[in-house]
């Protein structure tokens, strides 16, 4: 591995001082960040995760002296997954023109606020949905995913079916999804994709974001007979019980899904139905597994974590928050270092001069930015092993195709 970023190597080798000589000082501006999250709604379980990774990086952050040796204040807003609340907020937030970086959450929020953001307030913005579009740099000027996209994700795990399928005759899929925007996102993508490789879609299936009766889904599999079944859109519900029932209707498929319904503890509860369930990721889960400072560091803070039970592995959303944490941290040190505006021009172009930074295992492997994105990922594979969930990498970690 590359080396460590300087930036990260200064704030790891100043741990063992004493605490009252490294936090910033009180008297320096804060630099101020604004997060809207889904604190309650349909996917609260997620936005509560990225809030608490958030607090966590933000405080080691802030331990660490700063940035540039000023404290990183952050306000948290319920936006309850709705555009109108977040487009509200994001407004009343930056309107003082003291507000250095805002979250952005959701693909529909993203796409709403982007044009008048690139117009209007100029403001860095990250988020941690995945806009297939968001590499579109001329739309999302001052937008950065600290991450791949939807169709990243869909595209590894078709790319994974190609090169792993066995037989002459195409490999055969099924791509069950929400009906939200988060949802249909990569559905183009996929199916220009599928036909590139050669794959068999032989089935599509639209679904609530939160559904109680999934058999409908299931008696499609069981007729479609897919040989990989793909979810996409979901956080903690739906996938499960369509796995739980298809198994119960003895469908043969291998189970597959993107980032937000991969997060470990989710997986977990659908038991052994959901051996060998694959999924695309582009934050390192893998925390008791990874030892490296940055990560002993991760471990420490969630077993912090009272309302989950550490189990050596971490929530996605909360990984997703460090990494943009760690991002903000290199680019905004830099653009400090350089004494320049803190505004989103400045800001977006440090994000995009990054090169092989070594985040201290919260991503896999060195990493740069292609399209405002991090285009890099891994798939894992689960399993359930003596009563306990076991992630191992699939893959290596490597750019998306």
């Amino acid at each position: 591995m590359k080396t460590m970023s300087r930036r990260l190597m200064m704030g790891l080798s100043v741990s063992a001082i004493a605490l009252g000589s490294v936090l910033p000082s009180m008297a320096a501006e804060p630099l101020k960040f604004w997060i809207p999250l889904a604190l309650s709604g349909p996917i609260a379980v997620t936005g509560q995760a990225q809030q608490v990774g958030w607090q966590h990086a933000v405080d080691w952050i802030n331990k660490e002296g700063g940035i540039g040796g000023r404290p990183v204040e952050v306000s948290f807003y319920d936006d309850e997954y709705k555009v109108e609340l977040g487009v509200a907020g994001f407004k009343k937030a930056v309107a003082d023109g003291d507000v250095v970086f805002t979250g952005g959450n959701g693909t529909s929020f993203i796409r709403a606020i982007s044009p008048e953001n690139n117009e209007t307030y100029k403001v860095l913005m990250a988020g941690t949905s995945g806009v297939s579009e968001l590499v579109n740099t001329e739309d999302f000027k001052y937008h950065f995913l600290a991450g791949t996209n939807y169709s990243d994700q869909v595209g590894q795990l078709l790319n994974y079916i190609k090169a792993t399928h066995k037989g002459d005759a195409p490999a055969r899929i099924a791509f069950i999804y929400s009906g939200t925007e988060f949802g249909r996102d990569p559905l183009e993508y996929m199916r220009t994709k599928a036909a590139e490789l050669g794959i068999e879609v032989a089935m599509e299936f639209e679904t609530k974001l939160v559904e109680v009766d999934v058999t409908g889904a299931a008696v499609k599999l069981r007729n479609a007979k897919p040989e990989y079944t793909i979810f996409h859109g979901y956080a903690e519900n739906v996938w499960p019980e369509i796995v739980r029932l298809s198994k119960d209707y003895g469908i043969d498929t291998q189970f597959m899904g993107t980032l937000f319904g991969s997060h470990p503890e989710v997986v977990a509860t659908v038991g052994d139905a959901a051996n060998n369930y694959l999924g695309a990721i582009s934050v390192n889960l893998l925390v008791e597994d990874t030892d490296t400072p940055m990560m002993n560091t991760i471990a420490d803070y969630l077993k912090t974590w009272d309302a989950k039970p550490y189990t050596g592995y971490a929530n996605v959303g909360y990984m997703q928050s460090w990494a943009a944490a760690l991002v903000l941290r290199e680019a905004i040190g830099n653009a400090m270092e350089k004494d320049l505006e803190l505004n989103g021009e400045n800001l977006i172009a440090e994000i995009n001069a990054i090169q092989d930074l070594d985040t201290g295992g919260v991503f896999g492997t060195p990493i740069h930015f292609e399209g405002q994105r991090v285009p890099y990922g891994v798939i894992y594979r689960y399993n359930v092993e003596d009563g306990k969930l076991v992630v191992r990498e699939e893959t290596a970690w490597s750019e998306v195709e």
